[in-house]
Parts: C-alpha cells; structure tokens; sequence
C-alpha cells in the first residue's frame, strides 16, 4: 500500500503532471515543413491540451475563405488571410480550449497576433509561449518535396516560404525576440519533442 502511495505521489510531483495544472497557451511557429504539426500532436498527447490547427480550419472552412479573398492576399497563401481571425475565435469559444491549447500556424501575421491576445485576455489565460522551429529554407524545401502534398508545388513553398519570412518580422515586433524560444528544428523530432518539453518545465 505504501508502495502504491509512493507512486502516485511520485507521478503527481513529475513535470508533466505539473503542467498538467497548468492553464498554457502554446505557440508554435516556424516555415513551412518545420515540423509543427508533429510537434503538436505530441503537445496533446503529453499534455491533454487540444490542438488549433490553422490548416485544419481552413479546410474546414472553404466557403468563408473564399468569400474573404481580398486585392493583395494570395488564395495560395490563406494562413494570413483576416478571415482566419474569425476562424480561430469562433474555436475558442468551445469549451475544451478553456484551460489552454496549442496553435499550429496562427498567428501568421501582426493582426492575428493582436488578434489571439485579445483572446487570451478574454478567457483569462496567460500570454502565450511561444516556440520557433527554426529550420533554414533550403532543409524546408527539402521536406515539402518529400511530403508530396498536392499543393506543395514549388511556386506554392516559395510563396510560403517568403510570405514567412515577411509576416514573421511583423509578429516579432509583437513578440520580443527574448520572449521567443528558438528550437532547432532540423533535428529528430524526439530531440526537437525534448528541447520544447525542456522550455515547458
């Protein structure tokens, strides 16, 4: 009986069950092929948080992205499009997110970012952590090929991949580079799962 007691007061006192308690929003950044939706994926396993996904919605959501389509925004590139905003808050008004969540591919711009604070603010949970997978666009172009998806055409990871490197200036003028925990993300995703278990503890 002793034993047993040991062990769950052992469990309780682990890092993971720590943050378990833990209202956390997690950011996760970073190019395309930089490994965030993996990376999120283990977030949820590890920590029960539930998983924002930009892509996800957006697929979810053909009709209202269309419909928001405005002069200067590439149909290619729909991660910056404002209609995102309202997207992402409508999925935060559900239950499950209450006590914190993880985004993958949101904030993509400096008026999501405003955006998601406000947000944050709202339900009463703590400035956002955020983690840059940092990968250099040549190891990025590399993965998208491998993934083979329909729309990781060249033109289209460009794109992307330029439209990153812009939109990401605006957001760390939101988020201080000290506030901004670089992880390299050209390693294993086992190495890549620990360095952001590592910042979370």
């Amino acid at each position: 009986m002793r034993l047993l007691q040991f062990f769950v007061l052992f469990w309780a006192l682990t890092p993971a069950a720590l943050a378990a308690d833990k209202n956390r929003v997690i950011v996760l950044i970073g190019p395309t092929g930089a490994g965030k939706t993996t990376q999120a994926a283990f977030l949820q396993k590890r920590y029960g948080l539930p998983v924002v996904s930009a892509d996800d919605l957006i697929r979810e959501n053909p009709q209202v992205m269309a419909k928001s389509q405005t002069p200067g925004i590439d149909p290619g590139t729909p991660q910056t499009s404002p209609a995102l905003n309202d997207l992402v808050h409508e999925r935060l008004s559900r239950s499950d997110v209450k006590k914190g969540f993880v985004l993958d591919g949101y904030p993509a711009t400096k008026d999501q970012a405003d955006h998601l604070q406000e947000m944050v603010k709202e339900m009463g949970l703590p400035r956002p952590i955020v983690i840059l997978l940092d990968v250099p666009d040549k190891v990025a172009r590399k993965r998208d090929q491998k993934r083979g998806r329909p729309d990781d055409t060249p033109e289209r990871v460009e794109r992307r991949l330029k439209d990153y490197h812009r939109e990401m200036d605006f957001v760390k003028l939101y988020y201080p580079e000290a506030d901004i925990h670089r992880i390299d993300g050209t390693k294993s995703i086992e190495d890549v799962s620990k360095a952001i278990e590592k910042v979370l503890q």
